[in-house]
């Protein structure tokens, strides 16, 4: 007969069996899963994706190293995120005043406009992350302090300069938003397609048309010339799409991710079940970093009755003719007084 002790350890194996051999299956159909071939013979990655997570892309300072929550904590990231969105979707009062001299201009009728922000923790490989970056530990960038104080000369000067369309920063002018690529955070190229063929890889990003065309089994050339999303190749590791991008134009750089003119980008693709896609990338920029940066983000297929659709930008940037048209008033009235 099973003395008192050996039945309370067998009850609470037993029960540490129900909570984790769910997971321990998900996390062996991962490592295991094969994806369907194109009739060329590679993993098919086509379809409609999208990501939809409230995480960072860095981590908060108070947390440290602390790369995932538990359960619980995770519970109150989302309330919090709720109460958040909850407030940003507040009507704006029709009545209120202009912002203080120096202020900025807010944008909160624009963002009255996009329902139903995520605010979920991204969960990977079974972890709620607390960051997007993983590499370091601290989940943060590794600026270099010179770097810090080009970006803050970058950005004075890219805001205040108004002597034409050409100087105007490059997601006001509807050219490029966001990170270097789209994929990168959570803010960004929220809903994507892939397409495939034996040799090329087009990822498609709803937010604003960017298109990324990846070319397979091929080169960089020897005469770089920086554009928008850089140059893209791409080649098969097993399940795994691996792309190397370089080429980046200065004008690339923004709040979230910094970058200079030798950034580059290895990102890997694999789905590791029918309805998701892992994808990680890792940054190399030594004149703006100390060290390599490591991201991951999960991409979840898109339901059957969701589509993509266009996102026209500034409605024929009447935004910039504006932006200028009010600078050219200003050098006016200076000459005037």
């Amino acid at each position: 007969m099973l003395n008192y002790n050996s039945k309370m350890s067998n009850a609470l194996l037993a029960g540490l069996a129900i909570v984790f051999l769910p997971l321990l299956s998900l996390a062996q159909e991962s490592m295991n899963y094969r994806t369907p071939r194109t009739e060329y013979g590679v993993p098919d990655l086509q379809g409609l994706w999208e990501k939809r997570f409230a995480t960072p892309v860095e981590r908060p300072i108070a947390l440290g190293n602390k790369r995932a929550y538990t359960e619980v904590e995770a519970a109150d990231f989302r309330s919090r995120a709720i109460e958040r969105r909850i407030a940003r979707e507040a009507p704006v009062d029709p009545n209120r005043g202009p912002p203080p001299a120096g202020g900025d201009i807010e944008f909160r009728t624009d963002t009255n406009f996009l329902p139903d922000s995520p605010v979920d923790v991204a969960r990977i490989n079974g972890e709620l992350r607390t960051s997007l970056i993983i590499e370091p530990e601290n989940g943060r960038f590794p600026l270099r302090d010179e770097s810090i104080e080009f970006r803050t000369r970058y950005f004075e000067l890219m805001n205040n300069n108004f002597d034409g369309p050409e100087s105007r920063p490059p997601g006001e002018r509807c050219l490029h938003l966001g990170p270097p690529l789209p994929t990168m955070t959570n803010s960004d190229g929220t809903h994507i397609q892939i397409v495939q063929n034996q040799e090329y890889v087009v990822i498609l990003s709803e937010e604003a048309i960017q298109v990324r065309i990846i070319r397979l089994g091929k080169s960089h050339p020897e005469k770089l010339i920086p554009k928008w999303m850089g140059d893209s190749i791409g080649h098969w590791e097993d399940e795994t799409l691996v792309i190397h991008t370089n080429s980046f134009r200065p004008e690339h750089t923004v709040s979230q991710i910094a970058s200079s003119e030798v950034f580059e980008v290895t990102e890997r693709i694999t789905a590791i079940s029918e309805n998701e896609l892992l994808y990680t990338y890792r940054i190399v920029d030594p004149e703006t970093y100390t060290a390599p940066v490591v991201a991951e983000l999960p991409f979840h297929r898109m339901v059957p009755e969701h589509q993509l659709y266009e996102s026209a930008c500034h409605e024929g940037n009447r935004a910039v003719i504006d932006i200028l048209a009010g600078a050219r008033r200003i050098e006016m009235d200076e000459l005037n007084r």
